[in-house]
């Protein structure tokens, strides 16, 4: 049996999008519009959400100065043929791996994460030989790190836009990073770039 209070106390109590983000319908027509299309002019979104294009614009400002509207220029993973791993990592020191891959050229993104494995961080390639090459020599041989967990991302419901990081193909004999302590050197670089 259904435990009806319980459902209504839960319904009656769910937080909207408009309570935690300060925001109204309008500007929910609005993020919603230019999420479909970011490339819908402001006339187009005034006429759809019956506001004049001047409000429209002051709105998205708002929105843009308030980070709920924001543009991220990249690779669409859906449409393109490259390798997507997030590889979930169990470290004993979180922040001393976090710096170490705000400064990692092959990362794209890292995220803080609760359980066991207390990290995750996203890779691009474009081969998985080359994500395995980066996990053993930068990952499995660095003592902060306890267990990892590789997952090949192998399809997006929507599109998903990645950052590519060219640089990599320019490291000179320093290696990828002189301050990560686990830098790659050219020899094993040209090995990733080209396996």
């Amino acid at each position: 049996m259904y435990n009806y209070k319980a459902l209504e106390f839960w319904i009656g109590n769910i937080m909207k999008y408009d309570d935690i983000l300060e925001i109204d319908e309008t500007d929910k027509e609005i993020i919603s519009i230019l999420q479909k299309n970011p490339d819908t002019t402001h006339s187009v979104i005034a006429e759809k959400v019956h506001k004049s294009q001047p409000a429209v614009g002051a709105r998205i400002i708002k929105l843009k100065r308030k980070f709920l509207l924001t543009e991220t220029i990249g690779a669409n993973f859906k449409k393109l043929d490259l390798k997507l791993a997030r590889v979930e990592i169990s470290a004993k020191n979180v922040e001393e791996l976090w710096n170490k891959f705000e400064k990692c050229p092959y990362v794209i993104n890292c995220f803080k994460m609760t359980g066991i494995f207390n990290l995750m961080i996203e890779l691009v390639a474009p081969n998985v030989r080359t994500i395995d090459n980066f996990v053993d020599t930068c990952l499995r041989k660095d003592p902060i790190i306890k267990d990892i967990r590789v997952n090949f991302v192998i399809d997006s419901l929507r599109q998903y836009v990645i950052p590519l990081n060219f640089e990599i193909e320019k490291y000179e004999e320093h290696g990828c990073n002189f301050e990560c302590g686990g830098k790659l050197y050219k020899k094993d670089l040209n090995e990733l770039l080209n396996s």
